[in-house]
């Protein structure tokens, strides 16, 4: 609940941001308009002095022309078509290098004799001008100016003229037409809103083409008819611009709100006169960057009050903190002391867990080791115990060769007794190969029966496959086995190579197994590269496996078949082995019979 002194000191800064918010505006309103006034009142004076050049240059024109012979000559005799003709040619000789709009000779009567676009459909020849005041002002005497829309051209224009004297007696007069349109399109490009007006308010040049022919003020009567009777403009209606809501500053300055169809905005209206031609010229200036700047001045000044009002905040919220901080200084250090002695307890009890943790740490790491040791032990007594098992086919391999090195022997030895060299030769030759031939089994027997570490090289699949049938050549021989291989000739898998073999031998020994008994057995091993892996199918004719038992194939111990003829443990080592290297281990069933086995390795690429 707040208290009265403070709602009454919420208020008093609400009035006082009130007060410099308000005089912010005035301050920037008020230097922002004399600025743009001061900076348009400069603009006029250099497009009022641009206004004067461009009709002074053409003054000396009429009054230089009136003293010509040739002109004066042509009034007294107007019926004398070469003098005509010479003054025509003179007259736009000298319009073409002043650049005036037409300059043209009238007579005391105001009827057109001579002109400088005789030889143009818009010749002024034979028009009578007599109701134009600038000949009206020439007849009398003077030099006559008057700007007005030309009765045979239609286009405006500024006239100059200057009467042709005989002695005192008037003969006539010369007339210069001037154009502003290209001190109008000059106005344009500068990108300035401003009008040139008569001095009835008649506004004949502009910068808006929708401007001209409008008028400042209603025009009265009387104007109305001069115009009507001089066919000054060409017309006799003229609607008014649309300033509304005038508020004079001083007699040449004032702001308005300029309506220009459905849109209104505020507008700065400064007027120059311009005595000696009668006229005056109108600059507007649009008030929106004012009141754009106005905006910008309250938002920087609302801002400002706002970060003196978080300081003063900050200020009073820090005095606070600081008092409460005394006031917990007391309570923060008996809660220091309480800390440090729980933080001392603490650290104990960690420092006998952090102990702890690196013994059981290096446990794990022994434990891991004589784990890893046991497995390759039982890597090796699986390919052991594949060995015992393989003894009596591979004895068969070798006492075949035996025997018959034996036989050839005999035989050479009674070759020899006949003298027959050349038979003996070809005997020598046999036992040669049967010689190399044992030496492959035994060597291969030698190379699967050695200890290998895990790990991986890139292995040749077809030299592996080899290996391995080799050791079983003499079972497949025995069985009848019809065996089909489909393999790449290159095709290497991540993988070693003695462990490999071993994981092949206890397939292919499975499949032997499953078609022992089957009359037409046949083995098939299919090799497949995949995205980036290598697919080594193994599949037998067999019975295949029971599918309460297809689930439980890897298990250790797992066996179908009697303790003589195994212990269970060669799929679950295969699957050890091939999982060591990033691969997998899968059995299924044929739907056309028998079991398939599918072992996933990863691809290689060639060793070099």
């Amino acid at each position: 609940m707040l208290k009265p002194a403070r709602y009454l000191w919420i208020l008093a800064t609400l009035c006082l941001a009130g007060c410099l918010l308000w005089l912010a505006a005035q301050w920037s309103e008020r230097s922002a308009l004399a600025q743009l006034r001061t900076a348009g009142q400069h603009r006029l004076d250099v497009y009022t002095g641009s206004l004067r050049n461009a009709v002074e240059r053409y003054t000396w024109l009429p009054f230089v022309l009136s003293s010509q012979r040739d002109l004066a000559d042509l009034l007294r005799a107007p019926q004398d078509a070469v003098q005509l003709e010479r003054v025509n040619r003179y007259l736009k000789a000298v319009n073409d290098a002043a650049q005036a709009s037409a300059i043209y000779v009238l007579n005391a009567e105001g009827l057109a004799l001579a002109s400088s676009n005789w030889d143009t459909p818009q010749s002024y020849i034979g028009n009578n001008y007599a109701f134009r005041p600038y000949y009206q002002q020439a007849r009398l005497g003077y030099a006559g100016r008057f700007y007005g829309v030309g009765f045979t051209t239609q286009q405006p224009g500024y006239f100059l003229s200057y009467p042709i004297r005989d002695g005192e007696r008037v003969l006539g007069v010369v007339v210069a037409k001037v154009s502003l349109d290209a001190l109008e399109s000059n106005w344009r490009v500068t990108g300035e809103r401003m009008l040139v007006s008569d001095k009835d308010g008649i506004a004949f040049l502009a910068t808006d083409p929708a401007w001209k022919w409008h008028t400042l003020a209603p025009l009265p009567g009387y104007t109305l008819r001069y115009i009507k009777e001089s066919r000054q403009y060409g017309r006799n209606v003229f609607p008014e611009l649309g300033l509304l809501k005038q508020q004079r500053l001083d007699s040449n300055t004032q702001l308005a709100r300029f309506k220009t169809g459905s849109d209104q905005a505020d507008v700065l209206v400064q007027t120059a006169k311009v005595p000696d031609l009668g006229w005056q010229m109108v600059l507007f200036t649009d008030l929106t960057p004012i009141r754009q700047g106005v905006s910008r001045v309250l938002l920087g000044t609302s801002l400002g009050l706002l970060a003196l009002l978080a300081w003063f905040l900050f200020w009073r919220q820090r005095r606070r903190r600081i008092r409460d901080n005394l006031r917990a200084s007391q309570a923060l250090k008996q809660a220091h002391d309480q800390l440090e002695q729980k933080v001392a307890a603490r650290t104990d009890d960690l420092l006998g867990a952090n102990t702890q943790l690196q013994r059981e740490i290096a446990e794990r790491i022994r434990t891991e080791l004589d784990l890893r040791a046991a497995q390759n032990e039982l890597v090796q007594a699986g390919k052991m115990a594949v060995l015992g098992q393989m003894a009596a086919g591979v004895t068969h391999e070798l006492n075949q060769p035996l025997t018959a090195m034996r036989a050839l022997a005999d035989n050479a030895k009674l070759l020899l007794e006949r003298g027959n060299a050349e038979a003996v030769a070809g005997n020598l030759v046999h036992i040669s190969q049967l010689t190399e031939r044992m030496g492959k089994i035994t060597g291969q027997l030698r190379s699967f029966a050695r200890k290998s570490d895990n790990s991986a090289e890139p292995v040749l699949l077809k030299q592996s496959i080899a290996n391995a049938l080799l050791l079983l050549e003499q079972r497949l021989r025995q069985q009848r086995v019809a065996l089909n291989i489909e393999q790449p000739d290159q095709l290497w898998v991540l993988c070693n190579a003695v462990r490999l073999e071993q994981v092949l031998i206890n397939l292919l020994r499975n499949a032997l197994d499953a078609v022992k008994n089957q009359p037409d057995a046949s083995i098939s091993l299919a090799v497949q590269q995949l995205q980036g892996k290598v697919k080594i199918s193994v599949l037998d004719n067999g019975p295949g496996i029971a599918a309460e038992q297809l689930s439980n194939v890897f298990d250790p111990f797992f066996t179908t078949k009697g303790d003589a003829e195994g212990l269970g443990l060669g799929l679950a080592i295969s699957l050890s082995i091939v999982r060591d290297f990033g691969g997998n281990l899968q059995a299924s069933n044929r739907l056309e019979g028998g079991a398939c086995f599918e072992l996933e390795l990863l691809a290689a690429q060639e060793q070099q």
